[in-house]
């Protein structure tokens, strides 16, 4: 018999069985995508029960981070993977996610903050929440963008929506163009000297 689930477990494992729905026949997919989504605590229970599926209650954070568990990724560095939410409080909605089960590091945090920078650029946000949260146990970090007369409501993003922001937001981010901080002093150093007046030679 499969572990006793708790409701935040439970929703993780919709969340898992959400990801996975590519995998059944297209025209199936919106009713089974409905039935999953209205499932209660004891119906995750007895479905994972009746399926042999107690797989599922392992940690999805881990799952996404080895790529067991599809996830919309916008970016990643050696320790950290940054991916979509997929049940957003908010448009471009993120979660920074440590790739072993272990604390926050300071390359998480900088990544939080790179992906904050992005959603400025593109989605002029009235403010950005960066969170720490742990989910199964699972340290990781939110960046949520607050836009203006916004209430943030948690809700099922759509495929398309997803795979859009998933393209912006995994753009590099621009660098200046032009001179950098030292160049411009040099720059200016030039233009505000005295100029030089060479003579030409005078020919006999």
């Amino acid at each position: 018999m499969a572990e006793k689930l708790t409701k935040e477990q439970a929703e993780q494992v919709k969340e898992s069985l959400l990801h996975h729905l590519d995998k059944f026949p297209e025209e199936n997919r919106e009713q089974i995508k409905e039935q999953i989504t209205s499932m209660s605590l004891d119906d995750v229970q007895h479905f994972i029960e009746e399926n042999n599926l107690s797989h599922l209650q392992k940690c999805i954070f881990c799952s996404i981070a080895k790529g067991e568990t599809p996830g919309y990724i916008v970016s990643e560095n050696k320790d950290n993977i940054a991916v979509l939410e997929i049940n957003p409080l908010t448009k471009a909605h993120v979660l920074v996610i440590p790739k072993e089960h272990t604390d926050i590091n300071d390359s998480a945090t900088q990544l939080a903050k790179e992906i904050a920078e992005k959603i400025k650029k593109h989605f002029n946000p009235l403010k950005i929440s960066i969170n720490r949260k742990k989910i199964m146990e699972h340290p990781l970090i939110e960046v949520v963008p607050v836009y203006e007369n916004q209430t943030p409501k948690r809700y099922k993003a759509s495929e398309d929506e997803l795979k859009k922001l998933q393209d912006i937001l995994s753009r590099p981010l621009e660098k200046p163009i032009g001179n950098t901080g030292k160049q411009q002093a040099e720059q200016d150093k030039k233009e505000h000297e005295e100029p030089v007046i060479k003579l030409k030679p005078r020919i006999p």
